[in-house]
């Protein structure tokens, strides 16, 4: 119920070969850790902006009071730590934690800087759905990227690079049995047709809202 999350500069090889990219990372190297919460907690968040240039950070999709939602206007100037507070009212879903300092939130996400925040609840819990994180329950952070000639980020909506989860052509091997996509679109711009290869179907369970009434076949 109390989580640390660092913000900083910081640098990744994401293109193989040549330079490293200038990212922002929570606690890491680019993009930030996943949060588990249960609803009912109240959660304590210690965020300490240690890049050189103000940030806010957004818990996006929470019922919360507006001080903490971490809006435009809740600035985190460099070397300053803002610690919001809340009782988590959401039911179980996926949700997302970004920037969204004003006029500055699409260059601070291109950097990488965001992470996603699960909710467990007693409705949820009750059902046999995969929830064993990183062996049948993934999050997938998708986006797109344009990058220069030395490996560095372009801030613009016109991008031909797909990554997920910081990666790029990410390959993931996973069990023979029902698993769990938490899919997350933080593009700057586009929206994307998700499929299989071989045409198969499968089931959207849930939104950021929660669980859906009934699995919806796709």
């Amino acid at each position: 119920t109390n989580f640390n999350l660092t913000i900083k500069d910081t640098f990744a090889q994401i293109i193989h070969t040549g330079n490293q990219t200038i990212t922002g990372g929570i606690n890491g190297k680019i993009w930030g850790p996943t949060l588990f919460m249960n609803k009912g907690d109240e959660v304590h968040m210690n965020v300490l902006n240690k890049m050189n240039e103000s940030t806010t950070l957004h818990w996006h999709g929470f019922h919360l009071p507006a001080v903490m939602d971490g809006g435009p206007h809740q600035v985190i100037p460099p070397g300053t730590v803002w610690q919001p507070y809340w009782t988590v009212t959401n039911k179980a879903a996926t949700y997302w934690y970004h920037p969204h300092l004003h006029m500055m939130t699409n260059a601070q996400m291109t950097a990488g800087i965001g992470g996603f925040i699960i909710v467990r609840d007693a409705e949820e819990a009750a059902l046999a759905l995969p929830r064993t994180y990183g062996v049948d329950d993934f999050p997938l952070a998708i986006t797109d990227r344009r990058f220069t000639t030395a490996n560095q980020f372009v801030v613009t909506n016109y991008t031909d690079s797909l990554m997920v989860n910081g990666t790029l052509r990410p390959q993931l091997a996973v069990p023979a049995q029902v698993v769990r996509f938490r899919l997350l679109n933080t593009s700057p711009q586009h929206s994307y047709n998700l499929g299989f290869s071989d045409g198969r179907s499968f089931s959207v369970i849930a939104s950021d809202g929660g669980l859906l009434d009934a699995p919806a076949p796709l």
